[in-house]
């Protein structure tokens, strides 16, 4: 019955995170236009020809190094390297959402949870969707500022080894900060979760020298706890499924920038090179530096809120003189503590701010 309903309702959610990224995204040739096949086909007919040009001049080698390309052999492998996986990154990323698994699902099961969290557990709505419009446009407003900064950077540097890389690292940024506004909108659930568990504690706490008719409601409210806990858990899943290549694909390419950026830092101060290249792969670095942290600052803050939600309802598991009531009680804990509010990259890395210093030792390891 919820489901019918929510496939009437405008998406809230979805207006307030990923439709104007969506409509970007399209402007960027990422997504189709329209949902017919053709639009689909256009995409990546212009994918493959925008990659296979910029592959071609790359390969080409008809322009100017900032380093000895014959002699420097190690330079020129990680130079080399880092296009490739730029490149790579950039077709994984268009074919996924042209060909992977349908936003629509993600977005329809996000904007159920927050009707049923609004309905059934009585929290208000409109200055609710102003926060999650704050967490939002901050996202937004820092990506346009990367944007930007590229852009900028781009233009003063004035190098074909900038401008070839230009369109990909816009497309990358903006499949990556897709992930970021998702990510925000389930910590925004979380909270709205914590604050709904809190109402039925108090609930149950006002409730408990009132008749079993009166508590049986609170039982009640348990149960829709409950199930909005386990979708909220399916959510995660179906985020995971629609990054399911791209995500471990950004971070893989993100952190091997971060690892070589600051050497073509240092080869330009040792070869003397001009400012504005030394200016560009320092906001590069920055760029991506904070392109990885946010992310895995808001899914470690999903987490201390599971952690958080587990703690409110294991000390009134006991002393309730209703089996029923300690029955839902005990069975609400056994959610809690058994399934993990994390989220990974393919199943190969979980998303969290740990992973920042494990990664980055398992890369200069290698």
């Amino acid at each position: 019955m919820v489901i019918s309903v929510m496939g009437q309702m405008p998406g809230e959610l979805h207006k307030a995170s990923v439709f104007r990224l969506r409509r970007v995204m399209k402007s960027l040739g990422m997504l189709p236009v329209g949902e017919r096949m053709f639009g689909k086909v256009f995409c990546n007919v212009g994918l493959v020809i925008a990659v296979g040009a910029s592959s071609y001049w790359r390969f080409s080698f008809d322009y100017d190094f900032d380093y000895d390309f014959l002699n420097d052999h190690f330079s020129s492998t990680i130079d080399l390297t880092n296009f490739t996986a730029l490149a790579a990154s950039h077709l994984i990323i268009v074919m996924e959402l042209l060909w992977g698994y349908c936003c629509k699902d993600l977005d329809r099961q996000l904007q159920t949870i927050y009707f049923e969290i609004s309905v059934h557990l009585g929290t208000p709505d409109k200055v609710n969707m102003d926060r999650v419009r704050s967490y939002c446009n901050t996202i937004y407003g820092s990506l346009i500022i990367r944007w930007l900064c590229f852009i900028v950077m781009t233009v003063i540097t004035n190098r074909a080894l900038t401008y070839y890389a230009l369109y990909s690292e816009l497309v990358l940024l903006a499949r990556f900060s897709e992930f970021t506004l998702y990510c925000a909108v389930i910590l925004f659930l979380y909270q709205e979760l914590v604050l709904g568990a809190s109402n039925v504690l108090e609930e149950l706490h006002r409730t408990r020298f009132e008749l079993w008719s009166i508590r049986r409601l609170s039982l009640e409210k348990l149960a829709k706890l409950q199930r909005i806990h386990g979708l909220l858990w399916q959510s995660i899943r179906c985020l995971e499924r629609y990054f399911r290549l791209s995500l471990i694909t950004l971070l893989m390419k993100f952190f091997l920038d971060t690892s070589a950026l600051p050497y073509w830092l240092y080869l330009s101060k040792v070869q003397h090179t001009e400012v504005s290249i030394q200016y560009y792969v320092a906001i590069d670095e920055c760029i991506k530096i904070l392109e990885i942290v946010v992310p895995c600052w808001i899914c470690a803050r999903c987490d201390a809120m599971q952690r958080k939600l587990s703690s409110m309802f294991y000390t009134i598991t006991t002393d309730r003189r209703n089996g029923q009531l300690n029955m839902a009680l005990r069975r609400l804990c056994l959610q809690l503590s058994q399934e993990r509010f994390q989220f990974s990259a393919g199943g190969l890395v979980e998303i969290t701010t740990e992973m920042l210093g494990k990664l980055h030792c398992d890369l200069h390891s290698i």
